[in-house]
Parts: structure tokens; C-alpha cells; sequence
């Protein structure tokens, strides 16, 4: 609520130049409080949350990301999955999925993470972006929220491969196996290596992000509809399901 008594003393062309800003993922969370009460004020404010400069060219199936900051756009886009399960409105589909095949298909590494220094370099040279800050751990967190999305509406088996792939090489190489501390980066280029945050002088958007990363591998292994079962996930799990 003080979200909206505070956005509403800006006009429609001030939110936007404010979205220009990193602003995690508002239209989502926002667009959450929608489904958990039904009010519609909170569906309302999150939609004046949609950074239609980034949201619009991908409606229209246009890739306008190379240069920018790659992990501020991925919650836009968990954002626009949320609001078209909320309201159906297929502009809102067509972007997300764009936005999935873009960074997937043309944009990602084979561990299925993606961006050097942060930021999507041009997809033609993509083989030349291997500084030692590639891939970024808050992005591929980000992309298998997106993932889950995408294969709750089609339950197509490149989803569950991707979110396979990016879950293995990715997210569980990020965590350093004997003190639970967690990377930045995992980069890929010859000869560099992974840093680790520490306990007490650093602490990173991907520790806050990885402190989940870790306790999330058993939420994606089974999905259902009705007597429909997929396992998605090659993990020692035991499932019990009395439907």
C-alpha cells in the first residue's frame, strides 16, 4: 500500500524514466499480492511496474539486449509470466517466451548461464565473450524462475532440459563444496578460477540469491496434472503422492 500512495505522485512518463533503474523484481512480487488477495490496486500497481522499453520490443519478438545489464531484466520478465497467469493478456505470454528462447537459445553458455562483466554482449561474437566474469549467478537463479513458469503453462521437455542443465553446471558448481560459500561468477575462460564470497567481508547479490539457490534443488524434480506425472530431474528423491 505505501508502494502505491507513493508511485501514484508520479505520471506514467516518470515511472518509466524510474524503471530505467535497477528495480529487482517489483512487477512480480507486486502482481504475487494480486493472486494471494484478489485486490486488484495490487495487479494495478504492478503493471505501472512493467519496463515497457525492455518489455516492449520483446511483445514484438524483437531482441534489443545486447549492452545492457543482464540480471536487471530477467525479473521483468518472471514479472510478465506472473501477471499473464493472473490476467491472460497474451502480450504479456509473447514476451516472457520470447524473452526465455532469446537468452536460452542465443545468448547462454553450454553450462546454461549467460552474461560477461553482467552485461548481454552482441550474440553474433558470443564466442569471444570469455572475460573471467562471465556467467553470474543471480541470472541463472532468476532464469529457472522463469523456467518454471514456462513449463507450468507447456510442459515441453526443452524446459526441463534447460532448467536440468543450467541447475547442474551452474547453480550447484557455484557453491564451494567444503565451506558452503558461494561465487559471483562462474567464469570460463582459460585459466581463471572461481572466488568465493567469505563469512564476514563479503557479501554479494549472488549470496543473497545463493543462500536459495541451495535449498531449492527438491522444488523442481516432480510437477503434476491431474494424474499426469513428470520427472524432470535426474536427483535421489522419494516422492509421495496419494492422487
Amino acid at each position: 500500500d505505501w508502494v502505491i500512495a507513493r508511485n501514484s505522485r508520479l505520471s506514467d512518463e516518470q515511472m518509466q524514466k524510474m524503471l530505467g533503474t535497477e528495480h529487482g523484481g517489483m512487477n512480480e512480487v507486486l502482481a504475487n499480492l494480486d493472486g494471494l488477495t484478489g485486490e486488484q490496486k495490487y495487479l494495478t500497481i504492478a503493471q505501472r511496474f512493467n519496463h515497457m522499453a525492455v518489455l516492449g520490443p520483446a511483445s514484438n519478438r524483437q531482441d534489443k539486449l545486447t549492452g545492457l545489464h543482464a540480471n536487471t531484466q530477467i525479473p521483468k520478465f518472471v514479472g510478465t509470466a506472473r501477471q499473464y497467469e493472473l490476467t491472460g493478456q497474451e502480450w504479456l505470454k509473447t514476451a516472457s517466451l520470447f524473452f526465455w528462447d532469446t537468452v536460452v537459445k542465443e545468448r547462454s553458455y553450454v553450462i546454461g548461464g549467460h552474461s560477461d562483466g553482467e552485461a548481454f554482449s552482441p550474440k553474433e561474437r558470443l564466442s569471444e565473450a570469455f572475460g573471467p566474469s562471465t556467467t553470474e549467478t543471480c541470472n541463472t537463479y532468476n532464469m529457472l524462475k522463469l523456467t518454471r513458469h514456462l513449463f507450468c503453462w507447456d510442459p515441453k521437455a526443452e524446459y526441463a532440459d534447460y532448467y536440468e542443465r543450467a541447475l547442474y553446471n551452474h547453480i550447484l558448481c557455484s557453491q564451494n563444496p567444503e565451506t558452503g560459500m558461494m561465487c559471483y561468477y562462474v567464469p570460463l575462460r582459460s585459466g581463471s578460477q572461481k572466488v568465493y564470497n567469505t563469512p564476514l567481508n563479503s557479501f554479494w547479490c549472488c549470496t543473497g540469491t545463493g543462500v536459495e539457490n541451495h535449498a531449492k534443488y527438491g522444488d523442481s524434480i516432480y510437477f503434476h496434472s491431474d494424474t499426469t506425472l513428470w520427472v524432470n530431474l535426474f536427483i535421489a528423491s522419494e516422492l509421495s503422492w496419494q492422487a
